[in-house]
């Protein structure tokens, strides 16, 4: 693997800035820039820095697990975990330090998602972003479901789809997240 490709994975999975790639490296953001650019490699302790960030950060486990903040059950609805454990799981590959993830219990969302089934995202949007799509939802009153969203009968207002359930009509929704990776049990 290149230094470029190296760096690219940092800023990716970090979710950082070239400027603040270059403080965490004891450099500056054109010596990075030029260094993600593959327009030569760092040499001496800039190549060291580089190898240790990243092998602490793809070997060290820093993305390779996400926490695990809810359930998704009946009604497809996501219940906090509230045990006090900081439950994590596996990552997906492309996980920034803002990927959580929810896991599926019961058969209340299938045949779209089977129990066990962890569904993982990472960016909130405002709802017009993702009109006619399946995505994390959250309602102004704090609650997190799965749902495709439509508009409701009036502006600000939504309709929350369900794979197997009755429409949730007209109702306020805080933000949206699209769903980045879905990750089967067997």
């Amino acid at each position: 693997m290149t230094y470029a490709d190296k760096l690219r994975k940092i800023v990716s999975l970090l979710d950082l800035t070239q400027e603040e790639l270059a403080d965490r490296l004891d450099s500056s953001q054109s010596s990075v820039n030029r260094w993600i650019a593959g327009k030569g490699d760092p040499g001496g302790r800039s190549a060291e820095r580089i190898n240790a960030l990243y092998n602490e950060i793809v070997d060290g486990g820093v993305i390779n697990q996400v926490p695990l903040i809810g359930i998704v059950g009946a009604g497809q609805a996501v219940y906090p975990i509230n045990d006090g454990a900081n439950d994590m799981v596996e990552a997906p590959e492309n996980a920034s330090k803002t990927t959580v993830a929810v896991k599926v219990t019961g058969d209340s969302m299938m045949p779209w998602l089977e129990d066990g089934w962890l569904i993982y995202y990472s960016k909130q949007l405002p709802p017009d972003e993702m009109v006619n799509r399946r995505c994390i939802i959250q309602l102004s009153d704090e609650r997190l479901m799965v749902k495709t969203l439509l508009r409701g009968s009036q502006a600000g207002l939504w309709t929350l789809i369900s794979t197997n359930a009755a429409p949730i009509e007209d109702v306020a929704v805080r933000w949206v997240a699209p769903i980045d990776w879905i990750k089967p049990q067997y």
